[in-house]
């Protein structure tokens, strides 16, 4: 009896002692959209981050995609239990914010465990401004890319190109000149592209709204000659294929089609597959230079314990950090949020590696946004269908933008 009362007091111990071990760790949730090659490149980095911060669980949980991830977030707001932190679009996070639903990372950022001054420098500043509402940094980024076009070195050259042009009617020359439809190849690909239009637009002096008075710009004449100059490389000059999907990615691996218009993130999908070399260009330029960025940033969310918010803190720090914004990077071909990223190891003589890498990367100097209001998210699908109409040449690029933006008035003075 008397050793069956120690078994009982050491079995009994040594319960509390697992129970008091794993009451120090921290477990908080982290709702994503990352599939594929993306979705293991983040599983392999929070299993790097858990094995430095050991006090710390991350549980990642996937919604498939960005739209199932926006519908289960509103949900989960609607009753009050959101996870610990996810990804979320600028358009979202006005609406968690304006609901007092996100812990502003300002607090975090000034605090005792937050960034220097010559750290938060070290983002570019687009990023920062992009992830501000109200002067307060309330998100920082996450999974940003830029436009590319991607390109057959081989068939560039051929034509007598040695680099990629750097104006859009140079560029119209190039693909007129690289169409061959007889043999069934393409100077480059069209269609319905708000990034592209966007692109051009901003590049032209135009803008897609003007929220203060409720008004839409992107009708205005820089936005006709953007989109009719889409319109003309597949209608008049004959040199862009109508695509829509993956094709367009897989007549370019087929070699059918001389360029493609793409995100910088679609590399990962393609370098498998390419069996010729690929070159990366900045997009072109008009007036003046302009990139708009996407992606989405991370949050976190009220509802958490103190415990959890500070242990989403330091996994936000930990990831926004330069060494592991280059490996996020190398992984993903997603572009990193800090300027020093780009002279890590690894990172750096991949930059050296990949021809035009380089000016991808100088994109970020002066890349913009869209618009961050809830009243774009619906409006940036308004302008798609009217950007439809004018490809598929049913509605002159006037006429179609002006009837989108009085459907676009309609929603921003609601």
């Amino acid at each position: 009896m008397r050793f069956l009362g120690v078994m009982m007091i050491l079995v009994l111990s040594g319960c509390g002692g697992e129970k008091a071990k794993t009451s120090k760790v921290t477990k908080v949730t982290f709702w994503h959209a990352m599939g594929g090659p993306l979705g293991d490149a983040l599983k392999e980095m929070v299993a790097e981050f858990e094995k430095e911060n050991p006090d710390i669980d991350i549980v990642p949980v996937s919604m498939g995609g960005y739209s199932s991830l926006s519908q289960k977030l509103m949900g989960a707001i609607q009753v009050n239990a959101p996870p610990d932190m996810a990804q979320m679009y600028e358009s979202w996070t006005t609406q968690f914010h304006q609901l007092n639903k996100l812990v502003l990372l300002d607090s975090f950022i000034k605090g005792p465990d937050g960034l220097t001054q010559d750290e938060l420098a070290d983002f570019y500043p687009s990023f920062i401004e992009d992830n501000s509402w109200g002067g307060r940094i309330v998100t920082l980024p996450f999974n940003k890319s830029v436009p590319v076009f991607f390109y057959n070195i081989q068939m560039l050259e051929n034509a007598g190109y040695e680099t990629f042009p750097k104006t859009w009617p140079e560029f119209r020359t190039m693909v007129k000149k690289l169409t061959n439809r007889k043999c069934g190849i393409w100077g480059t690909v069209g269609g319905v592209n708000q990034w592209m239009f966007g692109c051009m637009l901003r590049q032209l002096g135009g803008d897609f709204v003007d929220l203060a008075w409720g008004k839409a710009l992107f009708n205005s004449p820089a936005g006709i000659e953007a989109a009719r100059f889409m319109h003309e490389l597949i209608a008049v000059d004959s040199s862009a294929v109508f695509g829509m999907g993956y094709d367009p990615q897989n007549d370019f691996l087929s070699g059918k089609i001389a360029c493609i218009w793409g995100t910088s993130v679609s590399w990962v999908y393609m370098r498998d597959k390419m069996t010729f070399p690929v070159g990366i260009a900045a997009i072109p330029c008009w007036d003046k230079k302009n990139a708009i960025s996407f992606g989405t940033n991370i949050g976190i969310f009220r509802t958490g314990t103190p415990k959890q918010i500070e242990a989403c803190w330091r996994f936000i720090k930990w990831f926004t950090s330069p060494e592991h914004q280059a490996e996020w990077a190398q992984r993903t071909f997603y572009v990193p949020a800090r300027k020093s990223s780009l002279q890590k190891p690894g990172y750096a003589e991949m930059i050296e590696r990949i021809p035009g890498l380089k000016d991808e990367l100088a994109q970020l100097d002066y890349m913009s946004f869209e618009p961050k209001s809830e009243e774009w998210f619906n409006g940036r699908k308004v302008l798609g269908e009217g950007l439809e109409k004018v490809m598929r040449g049913q509605m002159s690029a006037k006429a179609a933008l002006d009837e989108a933006a009085a459907e676009v008035e309609k929603e921003l003075k609601k």
